[in-house]
């Protein structure tokens, strides 16, 4: 019968330690950023440090060779070998080529020759240059008639999300429609339309105010410590970095035919990531999957957790190997900008044209179109007085 173990990270004991893998995870194209590998080597000597990009040695310091470091030319990989030492690396810009699985491995001189591994995915965004620009809007509307805008963002990486708003509340999703993005190179442009019918509930004060809200959220990923299960007892693992998800419940050694029932927690934050099991680097099917509601804490925080089960077969097992991996998905708002435009209704607008205002980063806006907003206000009281 074959014994089948299961070594858990951070094990007691162990010589060589991996304490921590850090890489920033999203990145904007163009900025530096630091690779950094942080272990322990105890009793042990000091063979090697290595990063790899995509299972790609573009690093390697041997302290017992000259020169100690060397680097290797990979495309989007630009190292300063003056500010990189040991297992620290210092790219000092990034571009779209950039993006990438970078994982760090530490080994020990003979006789044990271990050797502790990490990684961390590192994603590129690339933020639009203008804000966003509505299109098709007419300088009047009178209750009855159609408005049919459109709403386009500028290229960007990845595509913006964009939503409507109509008088500052959300518009409703039948009033939307979807239109496909616009391909700029590797770069997106999102685009979504607004079509309804005017009614008198939409203006205030004889105004239609419209608005365009563009939120860039760049997706990354942090694996958590990957387990190798062998089925002989020596066997290497890939740690998480340690704001990482963790997986807990499993056993130290397993059967042929017995179940692996195990849980994956993400780190606590202020919005919880997805979380996803991998085996063998195929995503679970949803049948070896139990998913529990998201655990609330203290702080306005929680976290996301997601079991596994299903039972150990031959077929699992690749060159006497099998990987379980679990992903914790999580988004990072990078840009958020808005247009709005406010439009005068016909029969009381006395020549008010389109206003529209724009802005970069959360919330700026624009003065003239309040200036504008007031003006019809006291045009309005006049012909009231007068009328």
């Amino acid at each position: 019968m074959i014994i089948l173990l299961i070594t858990a990270m951070f094990a007691q004991g162990s010589s060589l330690r991996l304490i921590d893998i850090e890489v920033n995870s999203v990145v904007q194209k163009g900025d530096p950023v630091w690779l950094n590998c942080t272990f322990d080597q105890e009793s042990e000597d000091l063979y090697s440090v290595k990063w790899y990009k995509n299972s790609v040695e573009i690093y390697r310091y041997l302290p017992k060779e000259h020169p100690q470091a060397q680097s290797y030319e990979q495309p989007g990989v630009y190292i300063d070998m003056d500010r990189s030492s040991v297992g620290h690396v210092y790219l000092q810009k990034t571009d779209l080529e950039s993006e990438g699985i970078y994982r760090c491995e530490v080994s020990a001189e003979a006789p044990s020759f271990q050797t502790e591994r990490g990684e961390k995915e590192l994603r590129i965004y690339v933020l639009p240059r203008e804000t966003p620009t509505v299109t098709g809007t007419h300088g009047h509307y009178s209750v009855g008639d159609l408005v049919n805008v459109t709403c386009s963002a500028k290229p960007s990486k990845p595509a913006a999300d964009l939503q409507w708003y109509i008088n500052d509340k959300k518009a409703p999703v039948h009033f939307e429609w979807p239109l496909s993005p616009l391909k700029e190179g590797r770069l997106l442009s999102s685009r979504l339309g607004l079509r309804f019918v005017v009614e008198h509930a939409h203006l205030w004060h004889g105004t239609l105010n419209l608005r365009c809200s563009s939120v860039i959220a760049q997706e990354y990923s942090r694996s958590v410590e990957e387990l190798y299960i062998k089925d002989m007892p020596k066997s290497s693992e890939l740690r998480a970095a340690k704001d990482g998800p963790r997986i807990n419940g499993q056993k130290s050694t397993y059967r042929l035919g017995e179940s692996v029932v195990a849980n994956c927690t993400s780190p606590k934050v202020k919005e919880a990531p997805k979380l996803r099991w991998f085996l063998n680097e195929n995503e679970v099917s949803p049948e070896y999957v139990t998913r529990y509601p998201l655990v609330k804490h203290p702080g306005s925080l929680e976290s996301a957790l997601l079991g596994i089960h299903f039972n150990v077969r031959e077929h699992h097992f690749r060159n006497g190997e099998m990987r379980l991996n679990c992903t914790a998905i999580f988004k990072k708002t990078v840009d958020t900008s808005h247009v709005e435009t406010v439009i005068g209704a016909s029969q009381q607008s006395s020549g008010l044209q389109v206003s529209a205002k724009g802005g970069g980063g959360s919330g700026s806006t624009c003065s003239s179109g309040k200036s504008l907003e007031l003006l019809f206000t006291i045009l309005l009281s006049v012909w009231f007085i007068y009328c």
